[in-house]
């Protein structure tokens, strides 16, 4: 026979809690800022970062050794006043990738325009495909 136990409904209530709390904020905090895209060319690759309300001056991209930084700040545009909903978020971002093969580091461009960063890296002599010649 199954006797009550209040302290039964009490911990599943905690667990339930405890398990919106922790899926609601991860789910933002797992957010990778921004969302991106990459193509591969024959011989470059094109990556496009959506990165809307962002201002060319508040982002900076490096290469380090293989690996693409991308960071900036999305700031509050709507700050003076109350929100009376609020689902963007707002604030500094980091996001780094290691890219698949070496790039010339001097033949790097990137573009701001509507909203989508798009940053043109073409392939390292290194890793272009070679045609091996058979004698």
């Amino acid at each position: 026979m199954y006797t009550y136990d209040i302290f039964d409904d009490i911990f599943n209530l905690r667990d339930t809690v405890n398990n919106f709390f922790n899926d609601y904020t991860g789910r933002w905090r797992g957010r990778e800022f921004p969302n991106m895209e990459i193509y591969e060319g024959k011989d470059d690759l094109e990556i496009r970062a959506l990165v809307p309300g962002i201002k060319a001056a508040d982002l900076n991209i490096h290469l380090v050794d293989n690996n693409l930084i991308i960071e900036g700040e999305k700031k509050n545009d709507y700050a003076d006043n109350p929100y009376i909903r609020r689902e963007r978020q707002f604030g500094s971002f980091k996001k780094s990738f290691t890219l698949p093969y070496k790039v010339n580091a001097d033949a790097i461009s990137a573009d701001l325009i509507n909203g989508i960063l798009h940053i043109r890296l073409q392939k390292s002599e290194d890793a272009k495909p070679k045609k091996i010649e058979i004698k």
